[in-house]
């Protein structure tokens, strides 16, 4: 077999900053097949944009007690930046629940300014761009990266669709939308995960970690004791509390003992081998186009 021939992108360092989409380490290592990179990371599962550059406990927070095994995002640093040729930004899906914003928003660790996910965009770019001052690395590129049409998973009882609350604009939709627009004002590349990537309700069973919709271990309606349903409504489990549900086909009361609050849902926010492989396919093509070959 003949040595695989890449281009510009052959050893250049790329830092990926984000939540447990990129912790996951796949779709970044699809990108270096494909493009011959250097791959580093700043991220943890389960953060938010402002999260995945202030670290945790806030930029000015104590991490003292850090250690290398802790479950502990520690804030971007200049050293993290300062070799980098580039950083792709990509991140969201544990914001769903904050309103969309606008063009011009901007947060504030203060709490003086705009708690929208346009805020909290233009707050990490800002953040990027501090660091990369600081480190004088200002020609290193970025790129963001819009959030997916992601199906249901045990955090989220609603998929890319539909909105986090009725009436409230507040969905996977409207989120790519402002984070493409905040990339444009700031003149920074932009892949649309939301609009190309084929990752939609035809797709999530071949795209998603779990191939089916539903978890049948938990019932999404209250159960009572003989196991008929007595909710209209899709129910919010909460750790320590019990309900009833079948198992071998009895009616058992079981003590709920995790976090999840709808753990009747399969994991189709997640992605299988395919869905990452087909991110980092896109995300790879992105770079390519925006900065070349």
């Amino acid at each position: 077999m003949s040595e695989k021939i890449y281009g510009y992108w052959k050893d250049k360092k790329v830092l990926f900053i984000g939540d447990s989409i990129t912790a996951r380490r796949v779709y970044p290592e699809k990108i270096k097949e494909i493009l011959g990179i250097e791959t580093f990371y700043h991220c943890r599962g389960g953060r938010g944009i402002v999260q995945m550059v202030d670290g945790d406990r806030g930029l000015c927070g104590d991490y003292s007690d850090f250690t290398p095994t802790a479950d502990l995002l520690l804030p971007l640093s200049t050293d993290e930046v300062a070799d980098k040729d580039l950083i792709v930004l990509y991140g969201g899906y544990n914001n769903v629940g904050s309103d969309t914003g606008e063009i011009g928003d901007l947060y504030s660790p203060d709490k003086t300014g705009k708690s929208t996910i346009a805020g909290y965009m233009q707050y990490a770019i800002n953040r990027i761009y501090d660091e990369l001052e600081k480190a004088n690395n200002l020609g290193c590129r970025l790129l963001v990266v819009t959030v997916d049409c992601p199906g249901k998973d045990a955090w989220l009882d609603h998929d890319g669709y539909t909105e986090h609350k009725p009436n409230t604009g507040r969905s996977f939709k409207n989120m790519a939308k402002i984070q493409k627009a905040i990339a444009e004002y700031n003149s920074i590349p932009c892949c649309d995960l939301f609009t190309t990537s084929g990752i939609n309700s035809r797709t999530w069973k071949y795209f998603g970690f779990d191939k089916n919709v539903d978890n049948p271990a938990y019932s999404p309606y209250l159960l009572n004791e003989k196991g008929e349903r007595v909710s209209d409504e899709r129910i919010r489990y909460e750790q320590g509390k019990s309900y009833y549900q079948w198992r071998d086909g009895k009616v058992v009361l079981e003590q709920y003992n995790y976090l999840a609050p709808y753990p009747y849902n399969g994991d189709q926010l997640h992605k299988s081998a395919a869905g990452y492989y087909r991110i980092g396919e896109l995300i790879a093509g992105a770079i390519s186009s925006a900065y070349g070959n």
